[in-house]
């Protein structure tokens, strides 16, 4: 499933500088297809592809909690506009 993790971010440069660290190792159930950080770097949404939002939300506040509070959810994908073409590992994550 897509998930969207959305970031209200207190400290910038450490979450920023964390992302980057454990954007090169995710743990297999999880792929991050997307980061769209705001031009201030305090808010930033990203798109994830989990088994379920929750995996998300914790992998993120153990990763990023200190620097961020971190909202995550499941992307309604039938009624989205715009999504980027995204072959989902159904069986990968299951």
């Amino acid at each position: 499933m897509l998930v969207i993790a959305h970031h209200n971010i207190s400290d910038p440069e450490g979450f920023w500088g964390a992302a980057e660290k454990v954007s090169k190792n995710l743990p297999e159930n999880m792929k991050l297809h997307g980061v769209y950080p705001a031009k201030d770097s305090k808010t930033g949404t990203c798109l994830w592809e989990a088994k379920n939002a929750q995996d998300v939300q914790q992998f993120l506040d153990k990763n990023a909690g200190q620097y961020a509070t971190n909202f995550c959810y499941e992307v309604n994908v039938e009624k989205s506009m715009g999504l980027p073409n995204i072959r989902l590992a159904e069986e990968s994550f299951s």
